[in-house]
């Protein structure tokens, strides 16, 4: 990332709220190169980005605050810079320049996001962590947006899986949101990497989420859905990965579940459907497949405990001891060390495998 009046601008113009998407769209396209947006009349930038006088003399003269853009050089990626990610480059509106956090290799590698409910039910966490992990596992970077629920477990599976994981944030980048990912966050900080569009100290404002969505899709070679309602956030990103000309994918789940709603919707408007990995690796380059074996089950009687265990619906330890008519503490917890089962609040279990 080399030092540069260009580079400057960018970063300058990246700083004023204003300047939307479709008018960073509307900038890179008029003016190339960038630095000749400083010739431009007020009167032409008010007409072609439909801002007031005053908007359009910051377009003209942004770079008003050199301390803090100096203070931003090191922290930055910015449009013009070699390690701007080349498939954010292809979407409309990029942003003109990220600030980053840990590896920014990532932003060069093969890349999927996985995004979903933020009151994800427990088949759901299951299915996004094993997605996840099998993914990280092989190589390609799960992007997702640090939210509650399939995020997180996203993000956390493909850490577990000794992958790596890129968190797309709606806050500035010194903003941990929500506070109880502080520690993911320092996690993903260090072995993976942080990224955002907005300026540091931006607070996590309703409107900056739909804004984020689309540097999360526009990232990755395809997005995943695991969970969403109707008006799930995460049906806004699958709608950009799809204008973006990337693949939508979406996990069924049950007809009876509100969080299923979304997803039914996306694959009968054409999303594909996912029943493993290999539905999603098949669509991606390089047509890479993974044989998919089911692990060898636990000897009786733990074979089956496990079987009284479900993958979609958590079950009470009480509703156990009374199907298999024995004390079962010890069952549990060895079934859980082994990886089978994970324990959830209010003493219930679920099976991860």
């Amino acid at each position: 990332m080399n030092d540069s009046p260009a580079r400057d601008l960018l970063i300058a113009l990246s700083l004023l709220p204003f300047l939307t998407p479709n008018r960073t769209r509307l900038l890179l396209e008029t003016f190339e190169p960038i630095e000749t947006v400083l010739a431009a009349s007020s009167d032409l930038l008010q007409g072609l980005l439909s801002v007031n006088p005053e908007q359009a003399m910051k377009v003209k003269h942004p770079l008003r605050e050199p301390q803090r853009v100096a203070e931003l050089r090191t922290s930055v990626v910015a449009y013009c810079d070699a390690e701007y990610p080349p498939m954010l480059r292809e979407i409309a509106g990029p942003p003109l320049a990220l600030h980053v956090r840990g590896d920014v290799s990532l932003l060069a590698k093969p890349s999927v996001a996985i995004v979903g409910s933020r009151r994800a039910s427990p088949y759901a966490i299951n299915v996004a962590q094993h997605l996840a992990g099998k993914l990280a596992s092989i190589g390609i970077v799960v992007v997702s947006g640090l939210a509650r629920g399939i995020d997180g477990a996203s993000h956390t599976a493909a850490l577990e899986a000794r992958g790596k994981t890129i968190a797309v944030l709606g806050t500035g980048i010194d903003v941990v949101y929500p506070r109880n990912h502080v520690r993911l966050f320092k996690r993903i900080e260090h072995e993976g990497l942080i990224v955002t569009e907005f300026p540091p100290g931006s607070p996590p404002r309703p409107e900056h989420f739909p804004v984020r969505n689309r540097v999360i899709s526009g990232l990755t070679l395809g997005t995943i859905i695991v969970e969403a309602t109707s008006k799930s956030g995460s049906l806004i990103t699958a709608r950009m990965a799809a204008e973006q000309g990337r693949e939508v994918f979406a996990v069924p789940g049950s007809v009876f579940s509100a969080g299923s709603e979304g997803t039914h919707r996306l694959i009968q408007y054409g999303a594909k459907l996912v029943h493993d990995v290999n539905d999603i690796l098949e669509e991606l380059p390089g047509h890479l497949r993974l044989t998919l074996t089911a692990p060898e089950e636990p000897e009786p009687p733990l074979r089956d405990l496990l079987a009284l265990v479900s993958r979609e619906e958590p079950t009470h330890i009480d509703t156990l001891a009374a199907k298999s008519g024995c004390a079962i503490a010890e069952g549990l917890l060895a079934l859980e060390l082994e990886g089978w089962i994970r324990a959830l609040p209010g003493a219930r279990y679920v099976r991860v495998r």
